[in-house]
């Protein structure tokens, strides 16, 4: 009978079984650093992408494999930045009101009656000859200048006025050919009693009938006529003229 001889375990898987024994027992005790190095090397992430592209239907081309056809080059200008306009708001403008012209002024040589006091004692009327500045009525202005009395130069001619002080005339009123005279109460009252009021009605008839247009004059005292002008009674009751004295 032919024994068969039992083949021996070759060597060598001895060796190779060996090792790999021993880089298990490593890897049980340096299994936590392991695993710290493999995920910080992204090991992981790389096997799984790995076996993703060798799938069937072909590589698929990533983001960041598709290159950019070459092109013209584009030079990219800053924008413009216009500055903001600040339109005018639409305002109405105000209207313009016209600066008040001053009245056209005239000047009249006006003839004024004063008083002449002769060495007798007598009254008398003398005229003077002094130019006027008026606007609308040269009557209302040269008896207002009558009023005012003597200027400098004609009292050097000895003349005086009898019409009273603070008289002042209030208005006057043209009617037909009677002018109305308003004169506030002052004119009544005169110191030299009859003869001052005789004198002061005759300076202010006298002037006001050099105008053409005056016939006659009435006098009135604060808005109203009188009979009488004074307490020793001047009859002032109707329109005066020249010859009334």
């Amino acid at each position: 009978m032919m024994i068969k001889k039992k083949r021996g375990f070759p060597l060598g898987c001895l060796f190779w079984v060996a090792l790999l024994l021993l880089v298990f027992v490593v890897f049980l005790f340096n299994r936590k650093t392991i695993e710290q190095v493999l995920k910080s090397t992204n090991f992981f992430n790389l096997v799984s992408r790995g076996k993703e592209e060798k799938e069937p239907g072909g590589p698929e081309t990533g983001p960041e494999d598709v290159k950019p056809e070459p092109g013209p080059a584009v030079t990219t200008q800053p924008e413009k930045v216009e500055p903001e306009v600040k339109r005018p708001v639409n305002v109405q403008p105000e209207p313009v009101k016209p600066e008040p012209q001053a009245p056209s002024l005239n000047v009249r040589n006006a003839k004024l009656f004063f008083i002449d006091v002769n060495q007798d004692g007598q009254i008398n009327l003398k005229s003077v000859i002094r130019p006027v500045t008026y606007s609308d009525s040269p009557l209302t202005e040269t008896l207002r200048a009558l009023l005012k009395g003597l200027l400098p130069s004609e009292l050097n001619m000895e003349l005086l006025t009898l019409i009273p002080e603070h008289t002042e005339l209030r208005s006057v009123r043209m009617s037909g050919g009677t002018v109305y005279l308003d004169f506030n109460e002052s004119f009544q009252f005169n110191s030299l009693g009859r003869e001052g009021h005789i004198a002061q009605l005759k300076q202010v008839v006298y002037t006001a009938t050099e105008f053409p247009s005056v016939k006659n004059v009435q006098i009135l005292i604060d808005g109203e006529e009188r009979e009488f002008l004074g307490p020793e009674g001047v009859f002032i009751g109707k329109p005066l003229t020249r010859e009334s004295f």
